[in-house]
């Protein structure tokens, strides 16, 4: 019989060897906050809702094969961050499917050594961005949205050739803060800071 409390790590090895229950206890465990992780950066129900329902049936397909080398709680939030970032990026291009979203969550957990490195460098940018002026912050969050240079020059008002000034300012300072910071992570760092800015 299948009994509460387990472990996140107890429930991965079950849930590897195909127990439905504690797969269901997984559900329960982290659904309505890895909705509502997803929901405060999509804005929109529906998204929300499918994100993470498709990041549970990914995880239950995978699971033969489901490698979480970091904490399994910050494996999901990585996985519907993004998730995120794919949903955006699907408004330009066919389809984005949610097991690469996966496979770069694998990738960052090699980058780093422990969940603290990556919660640090979430930490790092997010105080470096709250120091920028407004206009900055609003480009950040844009652009890491995936919005186009001319979508973002539209809704802020402001020439394109603006929000490509804005943007390289932004990544100059995060840079900056980063080589400041974390100079033996720098490399891995500032490459996911490319990826939300230029991709």
């Amino acid at each position: 019989m299948f009994q509460e409390p387990q472990s996140d790590t107890t429930l991965l090895y079950l849930i590897k060897d195909g127990d439905h229950a504690a797969f269901d206890l997984l559900f329960d465990r982290y659904w309505e906050r890895l909705y509502n992780a997803a929901h405060a950066r999509v804005g929109d129900d529906a998204v929300a809702q499918d994100i993470v329902q498709e990041l549970f049936i990914t995880i239950w397909q995978r699971r033969d094969v489901l490698t979480v080398q970091l904490s399994l709680e910050s494996y999901l939030f990585s996985a519907v961050r993004l998730s995120v970032i794919s949903h955006f990026r699907s408004r330009k291009v066919n389809e984005v499917r949610l097991e690469d979203a996966m496979h770069r969550v694998e990738y960052l957990e090699s980058a780093v050594d422990t969940t603290a490195d990556y919660l640090e460098l979430e930490k790092t940018l997010a105080e470096a961005v709250d120091r920028m002026p407004e206009m900055l912050q609003k480009v950040y969050t844009l652009r890491s949205e995936n919005k186009t240079v001319k979508a973002i020059a539209g809704e802020l008002g402001i020439a394109e050739q603006t929000v490509k000034n804005y943007t390289a300012e932004v990544s100059r300072r995060l840079r900056k803060t980063v080589i400041e910071r974390h100079p033996e992570k720098q490399a891995t760092y500032l490459a996911i800071i490319i990826a939300l800015l230029h991709n």
